[in-house]
């Protein structure tokens, strides 16, 4: 991963992580939490695509897989995977506890997590959400600038490293098909939050 890109290059994966923002926005004013989505931005506008529900591990990867397929099908020019998350943050001079998973942690965060690539690069984004007593959504908190740096795990290397050529575009349709998904709605109008 190139982890120096060229500033102008990065209008794209902006534009990708603003789209999912408003997705994000959108869905925790109206149902208060964010569903697990993969948006793919693709010379037709963004293509956003939900599992049913991702209950273990193996239908996590299954949603990684298909994410992949989408990007190639549909000639992604960047993808971000938008999740839900518990957070544990380092803090400056103290050593982050990894034996304790977030979600048991009483110093975990809860986050939108914007896992964002394209062909060269990647960036991860962080959206902490406040919530009222009652536990419904408030706002987001202070979010910082997107992070440019190398990334591993199941949510990753999505995006081909190659254009693909005419055969691997029909085999990732054929492949969503078989899967029952097709695009029936593309991109997310903000102006709905």
């Amino acid at each position: 991963m190139n982890l120096n890109p060229d500033p102008n290059d990065s209008i794209r994966l902006e534009a990708l992580a603003q789209q999912a923002t408003g997705y994000a926005l959108h869905m925790l004013r109206n149902t208060g939490s964010v569903p697990p989505t993969a948006i793919a931005d693709t010379a037709d506008g963004f293509i956003f695509c939900m599992p049913p529900g991702m209950p273990d591990e193996a239908a996590k990867d299954r949603f990684a897989d298909v994410a992949r397929l989408l990007a190639i099908a549909h000639g992604a020019r960047a993808i971000v995977m938008v999740a839900e998350a518990w957070v544990r943050m380092a803090e400056p001079g103290i050593r982050l506890d990894t034996a304790t998973p977030p979600s048991q942690s009483p110093d975990r965060q809860e986050m939108v997590v914007l896992m964002l690539e394209d062909q060269t690069r990647s960036a991860t984004g962080l959206l902490p959400i406040l919530r009222e007593g009652s536990g419904a959504f408030q706002k987001f908190g202070q979010s910082p600038a997107l992070n440019f740096t190398s990334t591993s795990g199941r949510f990753t290397g999505l995006m081909p490293k190659h254009m693909p050529g005419a055969s691997e575009v029909a085999m990732a349709k054929a492949e969503l098909l078989k899967l029952g998904m097709c695009v029936v709605n593309q991109g997310f109008d903000p102006s709905l939050n």
